[in-house]
Formats: C-alpha cells, sequence, structure tokens
C-alpha cells in the first residue's frame, strides 16, 4: 500500500482509477488541475503520481521537477503517466526524467501490476539517500565518498563540525560524524544538531578511534548519537550500520503514515458518534411533526424538504463512522477534504 496522488482533470476518470487500485489499500489524494497538485505535494509528497501528460496548469514534465524540488534530495516518488502519445513522453527518458508509461487503455490488473512494481522500486530507495561524512582527514573523506557512491547513495562532506553544520542545510539523510576534528569537533556538532528541532531526527554514526574508551562512547550516545563506529572502519559492518539506519528510518515513515490514517479514522468516528445521537432525535422530532401536520398546510412542503436534508445529513454521519482508510479530494481549489464516498466501508449492508 501507498500514498498515492491521481491527477486527471475529469472526475470520472479519478474515481475508476481508485476504483481499480482500491483493492490493495492504498490511500488517495484526487486532484483536477496543476494548483490542486501543486498544494497536495506541499503538503505531503506521494509515494507515487499518476497523471495525463497536460493538466489545466502544470504538464507532467513540470510536474516531475516539482516533484524533485519539493524532495530535496530524497528519492522522488515514481510518475506514471496516462497517454497515448507514447514518443512524447518515452522522450522524457532522453531527458533522464522518471516516466513510466502506460496506455490510456490498460487494463485494471495490468494498472494494478504496474503500480504494485513502481511501489516495490520506490521502496527500495529509501534504504539509500543523502549521507554527509563529517571528517578532518581527506583520504577518509574520498574513501567513504567512493564506497557510499558504489552503494547508490549521495554524498556529501565536510571538513569539521563547524562545516558539518552548515551542510545540514542540504537535508542529508545520515550523518557519519568523526570525534576529533578542528575548530568544532563531533560532540559539539551533534549536541548543537539535537538543540535544532530541525536536525534532532537526522540519525546519526558517530566514528571514533577510541570506541574501546567505553566514557567517549556513552557521551556520544547521550549526546544522540543512534551508533558508532571504530576507526579505522571495517566497511562490510560499517555498510550494514548504515543500511540499518535506512531501514529505521522507513520504518519510521511508515508507523507516522498509518499513525495519521489511524487518528483520521478514529476521529471520523468519533464525530460521527456524539453526531448521532441528536440526530436521531431531530428527525424522530420531525417525523412526529410531519404525522401531525396536514399535507394541505403551507408549511408541510418546508417540512418535507427539512425531513430530506436531514436524512442526507444522517448519510453523510452514517458514512463517517465507516471510514476504513484515508482517501482526500480537492475542495473549491484551494482544500482537500476527506472523500467519505470513496472511504467508507464498501461492504455496508443496505438498510
Amino acid at each position: 500500500m501507498g500514498k498515492v496522488l491521481i491527477a486527471n482533470p475529469y472526475e470520472g476518470v479519478r474515481r475508476s482509477l481508485v476504483a481499480v487500485l482500491e483493492v490493495d489499500d492504498h490511500t488517495f489524494s484526487l486532484c483536477p488541475d496543476g494548483a490542486s497538485v501543486r498544494k497536495e505535494i506541499d503538503r505531503n509528497l506521494p509515494d507515487l503520481v499518476i497523471t495525463d501528460v497536460d493538466l489545466p496548469g502544470l504538464d507532467a514534465f513540470e510536474m516531475v521537477r516539482l516533484l524533485q524540488q519539493t524532495a530535496g534530495g530524497r528519492g522522488v516518488p515514481p510518475v506514471i503517466v496516462r497517454s497515448g502519445l507514447r514518443d512524447e513522453v518515452t522522450g522524457a527518458y532522453r531527458q533522464g526524467e522518471v516516466f513510466t508509461w502506460m496506455g490510456p487503455s490498460a487494463g485494471p490488473e495490468d494498472l494494478r501490476t504496474l503500480v504494485r512494481a513502481r511501489l516495490a522500486d520506490a521502496k527500495k530507495k529509501y534504504l539509500y539517500g543523502k549521507v554527509l561524512v563529517v571528517d578532518d582527514d581527506l583520504t577518509i573523506r574520498r574513501l567513504l565518498k567512493k564506497r557510499l557512491q558504489m552503494e547508490g547513495h549521495e554524498v556529501v562532506s565536510a571538513l569539521d563540525g563547524k562545516e558539518g553544520l552548515q551542510r545540514l542545510a542540504e537535508s542529508p539523510d545520515l550523518v557519519l560524524l568523526d570525534v576529533a576534528m578542528p575548530r568544532l569537533d563531533g560532540f559539539g556538532m551533534l549536541e548543537r544538531m539535537r538543540a535544532d528541532a530541525r536536525y534532532q531526527d537526522i540519525p546519526v554514526i558517530v566514528m571514533t578511534a577510541h570506541a574501546q574508551d567505553a566514557r567517549e562512547v556513552a557521551r556520544g550516545l547521550g549526546l544522540g548519537a543512534n551508533d558508532y563506529v571504530r576507526k579505522p572502519v571495517e566497511w562490510a559492518e560499517f555498510s550494514a550500520r548504515i543500511q540499518t539506519q535506512f531501514r529505521i528510518r522507513e520504518a519510521h515513515r511508515l508507523t507516522i503514515e498509518r499513525q495519521l490514517d489511524l487518528a483520521i479514522i478514529e476521529l471520523a468516528g468519533a464525530a460521527a458518534h456524539e453526531i448521532n445521537n441528536p440526530l436521531a432525535v431531530l428527525m424522530g422530532r420531525v417525523e412526529m411533526i410531519l404525522a401531525q401536520v396536514n399535507t394541505s398546510e403551507p408549511f408541510y412542503k418546508d417540512l418535507a424538504q427539512v425531513e430530506q436534508l436531514v436524512q442526507r445529513i444522517a448519510n453523510v454521519v452514517q458514512n463517517m463512522g465507516e471510514v476504513r482508510r484515508y482517501q482526500v479530494q480537492s475542495y473549491c481549489g484551494s482544500v482537500n477534504i476527506l472523500n467519505l464516498d470513496q472511504t467508507a466501508a464498501p461492504d455496508r449492508p443496505e438498510g
């Protein structure tokens, strides 16, 4: 499952794509135009995008550039483009873009298979990322950069803690931090990182030639380091520790998403429960009044309309109580709302 952004100007197409993919329990954001896409990407980077080549106010090429800019060094979500103009899309491959072409007549199972495959590929990329190497030894920096790049990581480096703090603005996913450095040592940089809310969650592996000193290890871990290694490093072990930090990051990301889904589901259920009681009383009173009023009375028609509106509210509340997954849609071009028609349980009994 993943967060899927569906960008298409036609509501019927958006709904049909959701109907095909909802079997895999994805969450969906539905965007009819470029403005809603920009807002949704800025709010929450999706795991995968399905789009037409051209949207009002945004084409697929601009969308990829927007995703790259928003990702800021993280993996760019895969983009599936629905188009009959294959030459136009395959030209993006020559430009190094991240498109996958899909004809608009592709069958439901073909689409599900493609989405599953692209999400699986994207998940693997979360085990890689941007690594900041902070070490005053040029030889070590070069060696680590070469090794890390061979494993698929992007690498930036700094020669001491002071420069390392400046390079944090480039949004690294992991910091490899030497202890003994001039100007500002590793402990000083780590302490300032953990005091800054922007960098508190970036994992740090401390590299030290004195790891046999339990006090030094304890100090690093006490300041917020996630792990430590001895220098000179043994690469197989070091690589495994790095991958562990990326796996923890991915698990944390998925946990946050599940917590968000659960919070929305629980909120919808709680609101439905609180509304149901007074709503039931209101519906009963309207029915009683209608039963006592002659149909020839001038306000009987108004009361009948009130009853219909109350029933519509009751249907909405019922959907709220049956929300099982998180899906949003654009509302008035600038606000996203929960799509109750698509998020309620599909197997609701008729009543």
